[in-house]
């Protein structure tokens, strides 16, 4: 047997994080397991609890970890006796410092789940299944121009040629992967300088792409047509923060933030990746934490960085299958067992143990 030996990083952070990681490790140790992967593993400490001891965020040996692995599984960041963005900016460094100009966000509302959805059967028409491409370092997460004072605060939006020319690109190279024939832009060109130059690409590109339908929304719009027709979408690209709200909403749709996954992306380098809801320090060591967003989002590691996206679907098989039989308590049905974060990531494992083995 080859083995493809491949370094794993992880950072539990605070609150669930930890939990949840766990549950997403136990994933990839099934898959060194049974296939010709095998994973060495190794902490990269950050985010607040590491801010109360060390004075940093992320202290310099967990960034030369992360730096000299194959991909990062990330948890969350973030306490409540801490100034925000104390914890969270151990995530923008890492995003910074590696370049990871993709923020990869696929939302889909498995069957199973549908009565988790707040729309109704009319609105979710043929179902949802959408790939949000997040531009994800400019804009005004950059923090460029950034002023904080009692009387002015200001952050400035800029976006490059440079910036707009790789994450549309990505978004269209996606779209031919998963075979969708539509791209959708979100922008605010009637307002905003960036976004005009922002459309200017997009069609630029999108001439080099005749098969793939495209099409242009502004932000307040697509949020709205998000709840009203969420089937009408396939690949969706957009910049950092019109990205960050507009897939925390389609998270929302399939049943619970806790079902989210993440991928923060350079395409061919170190890249990280991570379940998008916060670190909900009010549920932290209780156990009742949804794993399927951590678990969803090594799905993604082996999709994107380890180039196996037949590993990848049996992951998401897996995902499936586990949710008929077991919920988390975020996703309660009377009808359905509710597990706890360790249970639900064991049911998990034990479905990719037989589905690996076919």
């Amino acid at each position: 047997m080859i083995y493809l030996k491949k370094i794993i990083a992880y950072c539990g952070g605070d609150g669930v994080g930890p939990e949840v990681v766990e549950e997403g490790l136990k994933v990839l140790k099934v898959i060194s397991e049974y296939t010709d992967f095998e994973f060495d593993f190794k902490e990269a400490p950050a985010g607040g609890n590491v801010y109360k001891k060390s004075g940093k965020s992320l202290p310099n040996q967990s960034f030369e970890t992360i730096k000299n692995s194959d991909a990062l599984l990330f948890g969350a960041v973030g306490l409540p006796d801490l100034p925000p963005g104390v914890g969270e900016v151990a995530v923008l460094q890492i995003r910074q410092k590696l370049d990871l100009y993709v923020n990869l966000r696929p939302i889909k509302l498995y069957d199973s789940l549908r009565d988790r959805c707040p729309l109704k059967d009319e609105f979710i028409g043929k179902g949802i299944d959408i790939a949000f491409v997040r531009e994800n370092t400019e804009g005004l997460y950059a923090n460029k121009g950034a002023v904080l004072t009692d009387e002015t605060a200001e952050n400035s939006m800029v976006y490059t040629r440079k910036g707009c020319e790789r994450i549309i690109n990505y978004a269209f190279e996606l779209a031919k992967s998963l075979n969708h024939s539509k791209v959708t832009s979100v922008d605010k060109a009637n307002v905003l300088n960036p976004s005009r130059l922002w459309r200017k690409i997009f069609h630029e590109i999108g001439e080099k792409y005749p098969e793939i339908n495209k099409e242009d929304i502004y932000i307040d719009a697509f949020c709205q047509w998000l709840i009203r027709k969420p089937d009408s979408f396939q690949t969706v690209v957009t910049g950092n923060m019109f990205g960050d709200i507009i897939s925390d909403e389609g998270a929302f749709l399939i049943g619970s933030l806790g079902m989210a996954s993440s991928g923060n992306i350079h395409p061919g380098k170190v890249s990280m990746y991570e379940p998008i809801h916060g670190s909900a320090p009010d549920i932290a060591g209780k156990g009742i934490a949804n794993p399927i967003g951590a678990i969803l989002s090594v799905k993604l590691m082996m999709q994107e960085s380890f180039h196996s996206p037949n590993i990848a679907k049996l992951i998401e098989n897996s995902v499936e299958e586990a949710l008929i039989e077991g919920r988390t308590i975020d996703l309660k049905n009377p009808e359905i067992k509710t597990r706890n974060t360790r249970e639900m990531g064991d049911l998990i494992t034990e479905k990719l143990k037989k589905n690996l083995k076919k």
